[in-house]
């Protein structure tokens, strides 16, 4: 009798880990699985890296129209924040650092 466990709520890394543990007592394709988990992994991180730095671009975007909007608009209230609270953005960091 096969067991299965649902697996939606794991990442996946999570999920590679998993299956490499499965995988590592088989004979024949562990090696070939276990290269392709490890390819997999690595073009997780990949893409993990280039998310963070086309956010990081996106928000500078946002945060120099924010400046410009502010500068532009002729209320010395519209501070940039204000823009990007107008637009609901989060392109600022928070008050506390984070």
């Amino acid at each position: 009798m096969t067991t299965t466990t649902d697996t939606s709520a794991m990442t996946l890394a999570q999920k590679s880990d998993r299956i490499l543990a499965q995988t590592r007592g088989l004979r024949g394709a562990t090696p070939n699985a276990t290269k392709l988990i490890e390819e997999l992994r690595w073009a997780l991180e990949e893409n993990r890296k280039e998310n963070a730095t086309l956010r990081a671009e996106r928000d500078e975007a946002r945060r120099e129209l924010c400046c410009i909007e502010s500068s532009q608009s002729g209320d010395p209230n519209m501070t940039s924040r204000a823009v990007a609270a107008d637009l609901g953005w989060d392109c600022f960091p928070q008050e506390d650092g984070k």
